[in-house]
């Protein structure tokens, strides 16, 4: 009985460390990059469902000049090898992570810089930020103050965080020793010669493959039409004012504000951008009465980068509007029923394909307008005058796309009405 037991551990401890060693070289989350070759491991399928842990390591490894920072939005329409990237910029990781706001890029970015403390030539010299309306929305109940850690901020390197190491254990170990793993490994095997499997590049962008299938299966005009409605219910259930109790800051300004100042102590240029909307999304920032917060968001962004020039006593880090209604944010949306038709620039109305975010960096980065180029530099003396324009385009577009605006307004219309029966 004895020589059984111990021929059973000795095959059960095998049997592990096979699985173990089968999914570190496999590497479905792209945790160790140890192997790495197109048809084999490449593609990593599961990584993009897990960006939180994937990216707090990847990035330690990559060492970037530059950081992108953001949500969706920039992870899908940012890509760390675009040509626009000068090469003093390069490499660049996109840091952006769907999902989250604010707190999330404040801490991500406090964790590159403490893993570089003693390097200062392994610090970032540049971070890209894509500020988002959706994440400054603020209950304005709320005070300011620091949140707790969630489970995806332990792993990372933060001031008081003495749970790191025990989540790092965590993240290796789920990495290798569980089925999931395996099964995830197996996926990244099969998924390898699949031209629609998602993926997770080894510099943080996803480069939303599955996408195109999506498309040729349900037409853009439906994905638009599900994005619009989804995007209805989700503001017609949030705040609509950017600021806490005290009517003049919130827990995300803060969040901005210590970003700036993050940046500004360690000599990095922060760029901060705001998305290129697609006229339907603005469109329903008003249908659920979040335009005044738009407007007064923007106002605020400008005012708090300003104050932070004249107390640093240095030039104000650049705040980019892409967002103004122009060829590309008006891309006609093909109708329902058309399978064929692609759009050049949306994969729907909030997340942009990064052929418009490559035109965006040639933007921010080269400065020098072009016929055709998008996007304002926002500044305290034109803020106001870029939002009225905004304002009355935006007018002109609703005139002009009677049918949309109305379905947009008629499905907002019963949202709302089925919400107040709830209550």
């Amino acid at each position: 009985m004895r020589r059984y037991l111990l021929t059973w551990l000795t095959a059960t401890a095998a049997l592990l460390a096979a699985v173990a060693v089968f999914n570190a070289v496999v590497d479905p989350y792209g945790l160790f990059r140890w192997v790495d070759r197109p048809g084999f491991n490449h593609i990593k399928p599961a990584a993009a469902d897990r960006g939180p842990m994937t990216k707090a390591y990847q990035v330690l490894r990559v060492q970037p000049k530059t950081l992108i920072l953001g949500n969706s939005r920039a992870e899908l329409g940012l890509d760390p090898n675009d040509p626009a990237w000068p090469a003093s910029a390069r490499p660049v990781y996109n840091l952006a992570l769907p999902g989250t706001g604010t707190t999330t890029s404040l801490r991500y970015l406090q964790h590159v810089l403490a893993a570089t403390a003693n390097n200062p030539a392994a610090q970032p010299t540049l971070v890209v930020w894509g500020i988002d309306l959706m994440d400054f929305l603020t209950d304005p109940h709320t005070t300011a103050g620091t949140q707790p850690l969630s489970g995806d901020d332990r792993r990372l390197l933060l001031p008081g965080n003495t749970a790191r190491w025990q989540q790092q254990v965590r993240d290796h170990v789920e990495s290798t020793f569980t089925m999931s793993a395996l099964v995830d490994s197996v996926t990244t095997l099969l998924d390898q010669r699949n031209p629609y499997a998602i993926d997770l590049t080894p510099q943080g962008f996803n480069p939303m493959h599955d996408y195109i299938k999506i498309s040729q299966d349900e037409g853009y005009g439906a994905i638009f039409k599900q994005k619009d409605q989804a995007n209805i219910r989700s503001f017609l259930r949030m705040p609509s004012s950017i600021y806490g109790a005290d009517g003049r800051t919130s827990p995300h300004l803060s969040d901005l504000q210590q970003v700036i100042q993050l940046c500004r102590q360690h000599g990095i240029e922060l760029r901060l951008f705001i998305y290129p909307y697609h006229a339907h999304l603005l469109e329903i920032f008003r249908n659920t009465d979040h335009w005044p917060a738009f407007e007064a968001w923007q106002r605020a962004v400008v005012q708090l980068l300003a104050e932070e020039s004249a107390t640093s006593g240095k030039p104000a880090y650049e705040l980019w509007d892409f967002s103004a209604l122009n060829a590309y944010t008006t891309e006609a949306v093909p109708p329902q029923g058309d399978h064929h038709t692609p759009t050049r620039w949306y994969w729907e109305s909030g997340h942009f394909k990064s052929a418009l975010g490559s035109l965006m960096l040639r933007r921010m980065l080269n400065k020098a307008a072009q016929p055709g180029d998008i996007g304002v530099l926002l500044t305290p003396a034109n803020v106001q005058a870029q939002l009225n324009l905004n304002s009355t385009d935006l007018d002109t577009y609703s005139k002009s796309h009677l049918q949309e605006v109305h379905a947009l307004q008629d499905f907002a219309s019963a949202v709302r009405t089925r919400l107040h029966q709830k209550l």
